[in-house]
């Protein structure tokens, strides 16, 4: 019995030592909410003549261990860590000598979780420490703007005989910005520094066209004994696009209609059915597009119409020539076989709405403006025909070949009603089908209790010449207004849909209306730019006031 119970206590003890040797919080209790926090470190920040080959950092609470891999980040670089965790505590160790005489930072990133419901940490934190007697202070401070900020990075570089590369040179100091998108980099040697924000994705601290977001700061930076605390260095992120848009697939739906999927989003200002052409490879000829129109079903995808039908024995190869993207990005030349689909075209060319930017059926009465949506492309000349607007100047201008633009060219009454109608017997697709009967609609001007307003002033000891101040909705991307300042250093907005909004504004050096994120090769800065910190509610009928603007 004596030996039973010998053995039951070896058992439990060995139970307990597991569970205690585990990365684990306690079972039970409220949800934890609070994120983790760095309670302790070594060595601490301003350490002189740093000789030990190891650092420590304590958490308030168990953290993923994996997490702080992803954000320890150390300038210059220190390489061959280990890691020795002992409860909410860790050991890190190098086998590399550390150069003398130099300032070294420890930047542990915001993106460490604690372990019980992975709440991440609220902000960076950076130490600095030297190997010598002397400690470099050189600091900057700022922010960086963009909807999703998660695993965004701060390089900076000195400039030598010339500055680095991004593209291939890693940064002498790097730091990742907060959950706010605070950054701080500490313990930066005097000289001139080029700094950028990166989304470093794979983690090789080399900036990946295409792949990554980047913000350019709007200037270069000179640290010296005299300024070495360099405050309000702010990034807007970006995506570099360098990659002519391309076709990605090609189906044909029925006899007259072909679907083309893109690799992106194309620039509708310079498209229209002569980009494209169908090539027979038995009878060696080419076959026009009758019409083009921008699908939606798919985000990148785009109709092509036909009159002629396609002989089901030979090839088919569409051709399409001088594609351009948002970006400008020009494809020459693509082409892509396809087989021929006989099935008949069935779908009658219907209205799918009239819309405008105020929704269904309402427009501006100062300026009337509205747009038909069709199910199919017609022929512009036929709608103008069709389309019976009597008691107003109007003109009509193309979207693409299913959404056309309505300009009323003068002035509406407010809550007037507008009644138009459209003979649809007088529209045919490609493929010759129509509607016998005339279509009347209605829609009706604001009252204009629909709109708001702002107002304010830009307080700044330098000029405001060609400083354009921006608001931005945050719920919906196309709300979007611009105004510029006048001489007076006062702006406003008089006719703004309600709701929340992000007021910034930018110096347009290059006066063309646009915000410049600048460019990392060959390299260019960005526009200065200034947010006002907190959003404006504005309000229907309510116009605000007084919100000025600091140029700090």
């Amino acid at each position: 019995m004596k030996r039973i119970i010998k053995y039951l206590t070896i058992i439990i003890a060995g139970i307990i030592l597991v569970k205690c040797a585990n990365q684990q919080s306690p079972p039970g209790g409220p949800k934890d909410t609070e994120p983790p926090e760095i309670v302790g470190v070594y060595p601490e920040n301003g350490t002189l003549n740093f000789a030990d080959d190891y650092f420590e950092i304590d958490f308030s609470e168990y953290v993923e261990k994996l997490s702080l891999l992803d954000a320890l980040f150390i300038s210059p670089e220190i390489q061959n860590l280990d890691y020795d965790w002992s409860g909410t505590s860790v050991q890190i160790t190098f086998d590399d000598t550390l150069l003398v005489n130099t300032t070294y930072t420890v930047s542990i990133g915001s993106s460490i979780k604690d372990l019980n419901n992975q709440n991440p940490m609220t902000e960076a934190m950076n130490i600095s420490f030297s190997t010598g007697e002397k400690i470099d202070v050189g600091e900057i401070t700022g922010k960086v703007y963009d909807n999703d900020l998660t695993g965004t990075m701060i390089f900076a570089y000195l400039k030598a005989d010339t500055f680095a590369n991004p593209l291939f040179e890693k940064p002498q100091n790097i730091t990742q910005v907060g959950e706010n998108g605070e950054f701080k980099l500490l313990g930066l040697k005097e000289g001139e520094y080029r700094i950028f924000a990166f989304m470093d994705e794979n983690g090789n601290r080399l900036y990946n066209i295409g792949d990554e977001k980047y913000g350019v700061s709007s200037k270069t930076i000179n640290i010296s004994d005299s300024a070495n605390s360099i405050n309000g260095i702010n990034f807007k992120l970006t995506r570099e696009d360098t990659i002519a848009p391309f076709i990605s697939s090609v189906t044909m739906t029925d006899k007259h209609h072909i679907s083309v999927e893109y690799s992106e989003l194309l620039d509708s200002t310079k498209l229209n059915a002569s980009n494209f052409y169908i090539v027979d490879t038995a009878s060696n000829r080419n076959i026009d597009i009758k019409h083009l129109y921008q699908g939606n079903r798919k985000k990148f995808e785009y109709f092509l119409s036909i009159a002629d039908t396609l002989d089901i024995e030979a090839n088919k190869i569409l051709i399409a020539d001088s594609i351009y993207d948002k970006h400008s990005n020009l494809a020459t030349y693509d082409s892509y076989e396809f087989v021929v689909n006989e099935k008949p075209d069935t779908l009658l060319p219907e209205i799918k709405s009239i819309s405008s930017t105020f929704g269904k059926n309402k427009i501006d009465f100062l300026k009337p403006i509205f747009t038909i949506n069709f199910n199919d492309g017609i022929d512009a000349k036929q709608l103008k025909t069709a389309l019976i607007l009597d008691k107003y100047n109007w003109e009509l201008t193309k979207r693409d070949d299913a959404s056309f633009i309505v300009k009323i060219l003068e002035i509406l009454e407010a809550n007037e009603n507008i009644e138009f109608s459209i003979n649809r017997k007088m529209l045919s697709d490609a493929a010759g089908n129509s509607l016998d009967s005339v279509q009347v609609f209605t829609i009706k001007t604001l009252t204009g209790r629909e709109f708001s307003g702002l107002s304010g002033k830009i307080n700044s000891s330098d000029s405001t010449s060609n400083v354009i101040v921006v608001i931005n909705n945050t719920k919906d991307a196309l709300l979007n207004y611009t105004t510029k300042v006048t001489h007076e250093n006062a702006y406003k907005f008089e006719r703004v849909l309600p709701g929340l909004n992000i007021i910034w504004m930018f110096q347009d050096i290059d006066k063309n209306e646009n915000y410049n994120f600048g460019k990392i090769s060959p390299f260019e800065l960005s526009e200065e730019f200034f947010v006002h910190p907190d959003t404006v509610n504005l309000r229907p009928r309510w116009p605000v006031g007084d919100v000025n603007l600091n140029i700090n």
